[in-house]
């Protein structure tokens, strides 16, 4: 008899940090946003006066995205992934605001053929595990069905066949 799966890790709560980076040499912006930090837990530790944090920012693993997760911890940098966007259109110097976060491969690659824009932090080692213990457990290999290929000739001559 097969042992049951284990159960998924409970949602793991993490914030993240940005911070206002300046631009020189373009004359449609002067900064940007960049993604400097992640923190694990529901409450961020104090951060620089310089810093903007976006918490409340869940991660849930699912047993259908097992390979997804896979081809991630396995890569040479197992990584999160973060859907951004800019946080208000009609004031466009406020920092983003994180939509989605997978540390799903597939996934992120999908939010990037859709336009998205996608950043990445490394993924902390302790949940590298916690998602690769995930992804053996839950994934299950693509079975190729064997094609059938129709017989050649048939045993009843049939004009037109």
């Amino acid at each position: 008899m097969n042992a049951p799966a284990p159960l998924p890790p409970p949602a793991m709560q993490l914030a993240v940090s940005f911070a206002r980076e300046a631009v020189t040499g373009n004359r449609w912006i002067t900064h940007r946003w960049a993604l400097v930090g992640m923190h694990v837990g529901a409450e961020p530790p104090p951060i620089p006066a310089e810093q903007v944090v976006v918490s409340g920012l869940t991660l849930t693993l699912h047993g259908d995205e097992a390979e997804g997760y896979y081809m991630n911890v396995t890569a040479d940098e197992p990584s999160l992934f973060f859907m951004v966007r800019p946080s208000d259109d009609e004031n466009p110097d406020s920092a983003p605001t994180v939509i989605e976060v997978s540390a799903n491969f597939y996934e992120a690659s999908r939010w990037m053929d859709a336009g998205e824009s996608v950043e990445r932090l490394p993924l902390p080692a302790d949940w590298t595990r916690a998602i690769a213990d995930f992804a053996r457990a839950h994934f299950k290999p693509f079975e190729r069905k064997q094609k059938r290929y129709a017989r050649t000739g048939d045993k009843h001559e049939r004009p037109g066949h």
